[in-house]
Formats: structure tokens, sequence, C-alpha cells
């Protein structure tokens, strides 16, 4: 079953993984680094690329901690540990019920976002440092345990070598630069900064409906304790920072266009690291595209200031 990515082959995939459930009637989808098949009551989420089975069990701690900190909205939770069976890896995790509103305008969702934004703040956790963050008491390790700094899905600490080493040979030599220069500068916006609970990926395509109150989060695997402008990042490259800034203060929308310039080189580093040329490269474009056009730290054009650890950035 190797080299699997048809869905005959990946429900044939999830059947011999996990013969109780009736894979061949399950919805399949397929995302940047992982095939997932859906049922009414289950998920499985099948990892391509290379480094499978280390990014999956590293994808069921992660989602295990979160669990573990019983957020106010509901969260998929692991089923069972991750499966390693015909040169793939992959989960199960329980279905969380609600509506995608990824084409709302923002006066639908503004509120929404808001108290999220408020209450993953309210978390209580030790920050990736070990201390604790944003006022709150630390937790036992055994809640934080999978949980910890940030980018840990592209590289972790050694994220900044891989865009230097790795993705800026594929680069113009200005864009490499500016690509460094953007590295930098998320380091030194966050460095400091009181540490909170993170999504990670605080798209609304990662975010459930209820009405008009968010019910639910799905696709934790970037969950981290860091700077809580993380999560505000992928909304001002939804929304835009000019009503992203009528909910979050002024510091944390700086920050959050730091962090969303480097969005794309994020997604580079992950695709390297799993052996996927063709998506590093189509990220590398973004990047470049952006950069070409202004738009790489707010699509309506705005840049943060130079107070946000900008320092010499495009």
């Amino acid at each position: 079953m190797r080299g699997i990515g048809s869905e005959p082959d990946l429900r044939a995939w999830a059947n011999h993984a996990w013969p109780e459930h009736d894979w061949p009637v399950a919805r399949v989808a397929h995302g940047a680094f992982h095939h997932v098949l859906l049922l009414s009551t289950v998920v499985a989420r099948v990892a391509t690329g290379d480094r499978g089975r280390q990014r999956t069990e590293r994808e069921a701690s992660v989602l295990a901690a979160v669990t573990a900190l019983r957020l106010s909205v509901a969260t998929p939770a692991v089923l069972g540990p991750p499966v390693t069976t015909h040169g793939r890896s992959g989960q199960r995790t329980t279905v969380v019920a609600g509506e995608h509103r990824e084409q709302a305008p923002w006066r639908e969702v503004r509120e929404g976002f808001a108290a999220l934004l408020t209450q993953l703040a309210a978390v209580p956790v030790a920050d990736g440092r070990g201390e604790a963050g944003a006022g709150e008491a630390v937790m036992s390790s055994s809640a934080t345990g999978g949980l910890g700094a940030p980018r840990q899905w592209c590289g972790g600490a050694a994220w900044p070598q891989l865009v230097t080493e790795h993705l800026a040979p594929h680069l113009s030599a200005a864009a490499g630069t500016a690509a460094g220069q953007v590295v930098a500068a998320v380091l030194a916006a966050e460095r400091g900064v009181p540490a909170e609970f993170v999504h990670g990926d605080l798209g609304p395509h990662n975010v459930l409906w209820t009405g008009r109150h968010i019910s639910g989060l799905i696709d934790l695997d970037h969950a981290a304790v860091a700077d809580p402008a993380i999560d505000v990042a992928p909304l001002v490259g939804r929304y835009g920072a000019r009503q992203v800034a009528e909910i979050v203060p002024g510091e944390v929308l700086q920050r959050a266009m730091v962090h969303r310039a480097s969005l794309s080189l994020q997604v580079a580093a992950a695709a390297e690291l799993a052996g996927q040329a063709g998506l590093r490269d189509h990220a590398l474009r973004n990047f470049t595209h952006r950069l070409a056009n202004g738009t790489l730290y707010d699509p309506g054009g705005h840049r943060p200031c130079s107070g946000a650890g900008t320092g010499g950035l495009p």
C-alpha cells in the first residue's frame, strides 16, 4: 500500500488499521500534510510525505495535551495510539460538531473571534521556557507534556537554519535575504512576550461554529505555548490588519503582522522536512509574490512599526 493517495487505497489502508469502522463509506479530503477520512463518529488522519510516523506521534501527543487543558470549546480527542503499517502512519480522533464559516464577512465573525481569543488567553499553561504564561498558574507537566515552544511542526528551534540553508537557495538573492530578515524579526518580536496557549493555525478553516458562537477547533497540530500574536496572524491574512485591529491591542497586532510574514516560510520548511518539494516551492512562490506586491505582512499593504521587532525588514 506504499504510495497510497487514491480514495479506494486510503479506505483500504484505514480498514486494515482500524477494521472496526466502516471506512468504505468514509468521505475523503486531502490536506497539505494529511489525507483525512471522515465518518459520522470518527476521523482518520493519514500522514503524507516523509517522517510520517514521527510527525503522527508528535501530533497525537499535542492533541492529548490540548484535551487535558479542557478548553471552553470542543476539540478532537485521540482515539487510541497512532498506527504505522504498510508504509503509512495515521491516527484516529473524535468528530467535532459545528459548521465552517470561511466565507462569512468580518462583521459576522468579529465577535466570535474576539471571544475566542479572550478564552484562549485565559487558559492556564506553562510556557515553552517552563515559566508561567499570561499571569496564570503553571499546570502539571502531565497536562502540558505535549505542548512546548512554537513551530515544532516546521522545525522548531531549527526553523531559522532550515530557512537560511535549505529554503533560501530556492529563492532569488533578494528574496533569500528578505526571508532571513523575516525569521530574525519573528524571533525578536516574540522575545520576552508572556506566553499563552495558542492554536497555532487559527484560520477560519480550522474554526467551527454553532449559530453565532465558535464552538469547536480542529487541526491542532501547531498548538503550543507561545506569543498570542501567532493566533492573530492568520486572521490578519484572511481579514486584513485594519479589521482585526478592532479586537486586539495594537502591540499584538504589530507582532501578528510580523508573524504573518513568516507563514509561507513555515509551510515551506515543513514541506522540506516532509520531502514534499512541490508544496515547498508553492509556499516559496507565495512568499516571493507577497514580497513583490507589498502584501507580506498584511493583504492590505500595511506594515508593522519598527518597534515590533522588524529591524531591517523590507
